[in-house]
């Protein structure tokens, strides 16, 4: 455990020096050395321990040596840790090793001690919640970095939603919470028959990704697609739709919030008298009988428990509740 974690010390280093927009240029059958790749930085940099650095990397699968132990090239996993690869693995590392979340699970035993108050983000960012530091002016890069890191997770998800549901039973669908849109774009590329795609979200985020960046990548024509801004919790600013998505929200907050954002979607299309308003709940569910899987939803359950405030993963006969609180039926549950 501690050596694999030393390596992913030299991975995170990897990521937030950028070394991968730096080696792309590299030849294959001649690479690069330290030198050529610190280039014009070099009398600031620290060559003999990035070198160092680099050789580690070699075992997370991010480089290989080439010729001799001094030249470099990326494997093709080394290319997805490039500022502008779409996969946005370079922001999902930043993100996971960065201050701001490593300094969060650092609070976790003080937590659990009864030691100072707030959660593991509010202990290190002078009393502010997650979504209130995420707000402030200054920290667009932040807000940046933890964007591209959920767009890893939506990547994921979405190759696998879009052939475990049939999407083409909507002519509207809306991502609650959808930040960039990865999510809905992938949703839209593969459902040509939906009409409209509305990401939902703050207002500072609509304000920040709302070029629609990732439906242009996959060329989704803009009349298919929007951003709207208002706020979950108010019934007035949802917009109306066949279908919702909500991937990774539920699981950031209590019950009653959980119950008070389904009610507010139902609520938003009373006017819908006679179609049905269906829901797709997308998280970590925690299996009976200490499933194998479980691992990853209790893994993300620490996340949960050090960024916000009594959040945490479900199992489904949990969920199943909060539907049933809000005025929604449970009709399936699909595991991947």
């Amino acid at each position: 455990m501690t050596y694999h974690e030393l390596i992913s010390w030299a991975v995170y280093a990897f990521a937030e020096l950028g070394i991968a927009d730096r080696l792309i240029h590299a030849a294959m059958d001649n690479g690069f050395t330290v030198e050529e790749i610190i280039g014009d930085d070099r009398p600031k940099w620290n060559s003999q321990l990035l070198y160092r650095i680099l050789r580690t990397c070699v075992y997370g699968g991010l480089v290989e040596s080439i010729n001799d132990d001094k030249h470099f090239i990326l494997t093709q996993s080394g290319k997805m840790m490039t500022s502008d690869h779409p996969s946005h693995v370079r922001d999902h590392i930043r993100w996971s090793f960065g201050p701001i979340f490593t300094g969060a699970c650092l609070q976790l035993s003080d937590i659990v001690r009864g030691e100072g108050i707030g959660t593991g983000i509010a202990r290190i960012s002078n009393g502010l919640d997650f979504y209130t530091l995420m707000a402030q002016p200054d920290q667009k890069e932040l807000l940046s970095m933890f964007s591209g890191s959920m767009t890893t997770f939506s990547t994921q998800t979405g190759s696998q939603l879009v052939t475990g549901v049939n999407f083409s039973l909507f002519n509207t669908i809306v991502d609650v919470g959808g930040s960039r849109g990865t999510l809905l774009a992938q949703i839209l590329e593969n459902y040509p028959t939906i009409q409209q795609g509305i990401v939902f979200d703050l207002p500072h985020i609509v304000n920040q990704f709302e070029n629609g960046e990732e439906f242009e990548l996959r060329k989704i024509h803009k009349d298919r697609w929007s951003f709207v801004a208002g706020d979950m919790n108010d019934s007035s600013t949802i917009p109306l739709a066949d279908a919702y998505v909500l991937k990774h929200i539920l699981h950031d907050f209590n019950d009653s919030k959980c119950v008070e954002i389904l009610s507010s979607i139902r609520k938003a299309n009373k006017s819908r008298k006679g179609l049905t308003t269906t829901v797709f709940i997308i998280e970590h569910i925690i299996l009976p009988d200490g499933a194998l899987s479980n691992w990853q939803s209790h893994a993300f359950d620490i996340g949960m428990a050090v960024l916000f405030d009594n959040a945490h993963e479900r199992t489904q006969d949990e969920y199943e509740e909060l539907l049933k609180k809000s005025g929604f039926e449970m009709k399936n549950i699909v595991y991947h």
